[in-house]
């Protein structure tokens, strides 16, 4: 009897063992693997004023958090973002929120022009809507840059030392 009792308990205490050491593993894993690694690039994109981000369970989302300011290129800036976390995260989904300066002008301003954005998205007359919203933002005082990309259109406004910054895919 005392052998097998003894089986149990070295079975067990193995269990438990191997257990930790998987956890801890991962933990590991996760802090270098995964966290500095994000830090590290958020860190080196110009025009990224702070970054953080969230991982939820197993086979959510990560959210991440991107606050922008003084962004010469949004094309660069967030093509820089979205490409090194999909090399960090590999094929877990992620997700990207871009937090600017905006001010309810800059919104104001947004939302007079992003028809044209989504008619030229389904369209693909992506000249008129340039020279639409150049127009309106020559009468409403705002810079406006538009970048247009195979997947993305990247628009810039900036009034009065507010900046917004938007991501529109086609």
């Amino acid at each position: 009897m005392n052998g097998k009792q003894y089986n149990w308990l070295v079975s067990a205490i193995a269990i438990v063992a191997t257990l930790a050491l998987l956890a801890g593993g991962q933990m590991v894993w996760q802090r270098f693997a995964v966290a500095q690694p994000l830090d590290k690039l958020f860190q080196g994109v110009d025009g990224v004023a702070k970054a953080s981000w969230e991982e939820g369970k197993k086979d959510d989302v990560v959210q991440i958090y991107i606050s922008l300011e003084n962004v010469n290129n949004l094309q660069k800036t967030y093509s820089a973002i979205n490409d090194g976390a999909k090399r960090i995260l590999g094929t877990k989904p992620f997700k990207i929120t871009i937090e600017d300066k905006r001010t309810p002008e800059l919104e104001q301003f947004y939302y007079n022009v992003h028809y044209h954005i989504q008619e030229a998205v389904v369209t693909g007359n992506f000249a008129v809507m340039a020279e639409r919203v150049q127009k309106q933002a020559a009468e409403a005082g705002v810079t406006a840059k538009i970048i247009v990309e195979a997947k993305v259109v990247y628009l810039q406004l900036a009034k009065d030392g507010g900046q917004m910054y938007v991501v529109v895919p086609r």
